[in-house]
């Protein structure tokens, strides 16, 4: 996406009549501090083309010869009962899916076809009934023969009383609900959520507010799906409120009224199943992580998920709404995979979907909220990469999949619009949060691809006690060294943007993330400094270990300070403090020598407390601001650039490490 100034006003500077600068915001809409509601709107020109129909067929017959090939080159060995035909020739079911399919690049074996799901019976019925209509009416659209796979003749069973009073019982005032609506999306965001344009006003005022409980079946269904949405919505504004003293009980309120009300859609699931449904079911996932329930996030998530699939958006979508709500789930799988070691329930072989902004000729608005997103997917392939290269046994080199990986991730940056990057070292307050999550999780990202390598050295330390036995050889701990760089800078920046965010009250206290991003962040920190202390004739931390201590000290206390309302962070500042007490004990720190030729740090080894702590009203810690100008740019360019001028292919070292690591980390699990 180029960074490019639109010679036409944004809409916003259009309906005030003002004079707009032509940025992304633009200076009026941060001026009235709304960033994230400029966007601009473009024509798109209609492209009409027409084409004979030997010309589609001689399309079709290209893509199944090109599919025979494909299906040749993938299956080692067939059965020759039909020679010279592919499963595409002899199957009519499998011919090509209609719209934008979406196939990633493979770095590994190759591995089945995809899967179409052309196995149902009502499949096989659609396609005959598709082949009849084609045969007599010169080709008629799937849905001219095909009826939806909801029946018309529905018994519903919803209880409008019980609706009624629950909207009665539990709606804020209209103007205390669209200040939570706006808390939470300002909080949230374009990462985990999506709320369409103007759906304030066209949905929760103009359904919810303005109108009565519906009586007619259909209606009333439709009501109590929005009314579901809403809630879960309210329930992320407050829990983020932090002006109400009462704002954590109201979000368990509302959270619960969410609940109780999908509860009372469940008899007629098949039959609700929607978009709305789907987005809600991800927000309460979201609160229920933020009160440290994973098991029912993740299943809350896997339901999202599995009805997102029977809704078929994985396929096609009819609009921008489901398919942002097919990669709002996407995104959602890979967060909680990779951060809680669950299993992934979306496979990228059967995407059929492009991203919404994936398509130049589709385009029709430009803001900050699609980049966000847009950003978010691509950072969310890349931890399928993460999971199957990093965390899953395969054949390939452990030290080409990291360089594997952080070539990804190196691309992602490198494309992101200049409106999503911002300096590290001088973060301004005007950025919109969504922006600052972008650069947090791909740090994050680093530090998952490359923490093995941390663990391997820190087995390594404890497990050859003796000192005249020497670890490593210089050119193993060399090529090392690359990686475990990688990390621990990784984790300076992401603790040096957690703090400033602190300090400028833009933390999300309540939310799972943020502490979850500090823990991780705190861990490789402890580790790198304790590595170092013990480790005699190399360097690991390459900076000053008393400036690790203090972001070590600072992360403790920040996690100790908004545990007093965080589930999650609490649970985090528990696992630290027993971490930290195990590698302070008499028993660990024995490994070092007397005679280490490393000079050791005077400061002690950082310890962590729950007694609770005041935040100073300067916003500092023991009156010591953090210095952001300690945390250090990290330019994945050199890191790529010396792994590969260490030849991995094929070296002993790379089979040294390979085989020891796997062990190692496999034994420490």
């Amino acid at each position: 996406m180029a960074n490019k100034k639109m010679v036409k006003a944004c809409t916003r500077c259009q309906q005030r009549k003002k004079k707009c600068s032509g940025d992304l915001p633009c200076e009026y809409c941060n001026k009235i501090d709304q960033p994230q509601n400029c966007e601009y709107k473009t024509k798109v020109k209609s492209k009409t083309t027409k084409v004979t129909e030997r010309y589609v067929t001689s399309l079709k017959n290209r893509i199944w010869e090109l599919e025979a090939e494909l299906t040749k080159s993938r299956v080692e060995t067939t059965p020759d009962y039909d020679e010279g035909l592919s499963t595409s020739e002899m199957n009519p079911l499998l011919e090509p899916p209609h719209g934008m399919e979406f196939r990633p690049k493979s770095s590994g074996p190759k591995t089945s076809s995809q899967y179409l799901g052309m196995s149902a019976c009502a499949q096989f019925l659609r396609k005959l009934k598709q082949t009849l209509a084609d045969s007599r009416n010169g080709g008629l659209p799937v849905g001219a023969v095909t009826k939806g796979l909801v029946p018309n003749n529905i018994e519903f069973s919803l209880d409008r009383k019980y609706v009624e009073n629950l909207a009665a019982e539990c709606l804020p005032d209209i103007e205390d609900a669209k200040v939570l609506i706006d808390n939470a999306y300002r909080m949230i965001g374009a990462d985990y959520m999506y709320i369409e344009a103007r759906y304030f006003e066209n949905t929760v005022k103009h359904v919810i507010y303005d109108e009565q409980v519906p009586h007619q079946p259909l209606e009333l269904l439709a009501f109590t799906i929005e009314l579901l949405r809403f809630f879960s919505y309210l329930a992320l504004g407050s829990l983020f409120d932090r002006k109400n003293q009462d704002s954590k009980s109201l979000s368990l309120k509302f959270h619960r009224t969410a609940i109780s009300l999908y509860g009372h859609l469940a008899n007629m699931y098949d039959q609700a199943a929607n978009a709305s449904l789907v987005q809600s079911l991800l927000c309460i996932a979201y609160f229920s992580l933020s009160q440290n329930k994973t098991i029912f996030a993740f299943t809350t998530v896997g339901t999202a998920i599995r009805t997102m699939f029977a809704l078929g958006y994985h396929k096609t979508t009819r609009s921008d709404r489901e398919s942002r709500t097919f990669w709002l789930c996407f995104i959602y799988d890979r967060l909680l995979a990779v951060r809680f070691g669950f299993p992934l329930m979306i496979d990228e072989r059967e995407i059929n979907v492009p991203m919404f902004n994936e398509a130049e000729e589709a385009q029709t608005t430009r803001s900050l909220d699609m980049y966000h997103f847009a950003a978010q997917a691509r950072l969310a392939m890349i931890t399928t990469k993460v999971i199957t290269m990093i965390y899953s046994k395969n054949s390939f080199s452990f030290l080409r999949n990291c360089y594997t990986v952080l070539k990804r991730l190196k691309s992602w940056f490198d494309i992101l619009p200049d409106e999503l990057k911002f300096d590290y070292n001088n973060i301004k307050t005007g950025l919109i949060r969504s922006t600052v999550n972008l650069h947090i999780n791909y740090n994050y990202s680093i530090i998952i691809t490359t923490r093995p390598v941390l663990l391997y050295l820190f087995n390594a330390i404890l497990t050859r006690r003796d000192d005249k036995e020497k670890i490593f050889e210089q050119r193993q701990f060399d090529l090392m060294r690359i990686l475990l760089e990688s990390c621990i800078q990784a984790a300076e920046i992401q603790s040096g943007i957690l703090t400033r965010l602190y300090h400028d009250g833009k933390m999300a206290n309540s939310s799972f993330l943020d502490c979850h991003y500090i823990y991780s962040a705190t861990i490789i920190l402890v580790l790198a400094g304790y590595c170092q202390r013990l480790m005699k004739t190399n360097v690991i931390y390459l900076g000053d270990i008393e400036s690790l201590f203090d972001a070590i000290n600072n992360n403790l206390k920040i996690l100790q300070i908004i545990s007093e309302y965080n589930a999650a962070a609490s649970n985090f500042n528990e696992q630290l403090t027993e971490l930290i007490d195990m590698i302070s004990s008499e028993e660990v720190m024995g490994v070092s020598s007397p005679d280490s030729t490393q000079k050791q740090s005077s400061v002690p080894f950082p310890r962590a407390s729950l007694s609770p702590i005041a935040m100073p009203e300067d916003g500092s810690f023991d009156g010591r601001e953090f210095d952001m100008k300690d945390v250090g740019f990290l330019d994945l360019s050199d890191v790529l650039n010396n792994m590969t001028s260490q030849s991995l292919a094929g070296t002993s070292v790379d089979e040294f490490f390979d085989t020891d690591f796997s062990r190692s980390y496999t034994d420490a699990q």
